[in-house]
């Protein structure tokens, strides 16, 4: 579904809506919707509980209908509740704790759209290929990455997703540059255009978010026109709060894409929101 065939609603205006006619961006059929959301574990405390937020939150995603999409926080039978609700997409990613349990910050994508090229999962620690913790880490935290082929035009896509450490101020830095010292791929002579996005628990100004920057890769929000919705991406399930206007979630792209519209959707039902996290939804154009 592209933006034409969408109607306007409050929670995805700058997405879906007009902008001031000075500001106004024409959609470009060729453009990739991105979406990354911490999804929030399976609490059992809290409030509202997954068994009566996923659906909802299956609603919202589908409605944004995204290209890729970037999950954090994402235990297995979330995975695959999710994965249920989107049928049209294909997915991947491995939990964080052995390679199969726990959280993993799985990708997916528009199958219609993409052939997957390939698939790997890396942590963030000195031992990436292997799983395992790093540095000053509470948790192991992984990096995942696949690689696609647009079936339109061969355009190939290195797409990374990851969820950054809560607590460890010097894994973030390393994990950042893990990231920023993977190679773009290259399949038949072709380079793959990177997109980056994740919960990096960190926000702008600060020693992880500059390394990123500093690799050439630009924030979507700081290089669209037309940006929507709340500054802070974290609400801890208050729909009122922004964290302070510090936006912890992010998305980043290569040179080779324009950014037509970025948004922080603010969806709730009955006045509770769906997440602890608002998600992050940009459309880039590819091809600049």
């Amino acid at each position: 579904m592209t933006l034409a065939r969408i109607a306007c609603t409050l929670t995805a205006a700058a997405l879906l809506c007009a902008a001031p006619a000075a500001t106004a961006a024409v959609h470009d059929p060729a453009a990739v919707r991105v979406m990354s959301y911490n999804i929030r574990f399976d609490g059992p405390s809290d409030n509202p509980l997954w068994s009566e937020r996923r659906q909802p939150m299956a609603d919202q995603i589908a409605f944004l209908d995204p290209d890729l999409l970037g999950l954090q926080e994402a235990l297995p039978h979330q995975v695959d509740f999710l994965a249920g609700q989107l049928p049209g997409h294909d997915h991947y990613g491995l939990g964080r704790d052995d390679g199969v349990s726990g959280e993993s910050a799985a990708l997916f994508w528009r199958r219609e759209r993409y052939e997957r090229v390939r698939a790997e999962t890396l942590w963030c620690s000195p031992t990436p290929t292997v799983p395992s913790k790093g540095w000053d880490a509470a948790y192991p935290r992984t990096v995942t990455r696949v690689v696609l082929k647009d079936r339109r035009d061969g355009r190939l896509l290195d797409v990374r997703n990851t969820h950054f450490d809560h607590v460890g101020v010097v894994a973030r830095e390393q994990c950042a540059a893990l990231i920023v010292a993977m190679e773009p791929v290259e399949v038949d002579g072709g380079r793959a255009d990177i997109v980056l996005m994740g919960d990096f628990n960190t926000g702008p100004a600060t020693a992880p978010y500059e390394r990123i920057v500093a690799s050439g890769l630009r924030d979507a929000r700081a290089a669209s026109a037309i940006v929507f919705g709340p500054a802070g991406t974290f609400n801890a399930f208050d729909i009122a709060r922004d964290n302070e206007g510090v936006a912890i979630d992010h998305i980043f792209v290569g040179p080779g894409f324009h950014v037509e519209r970025f948004a922080v959707p603010t969806d709730s039902f009955g006045g509770r929101v769906i997440s602890d996290h608002f998600p992050v939804v940009a459309d880039v154009v590819p091809g600049f």
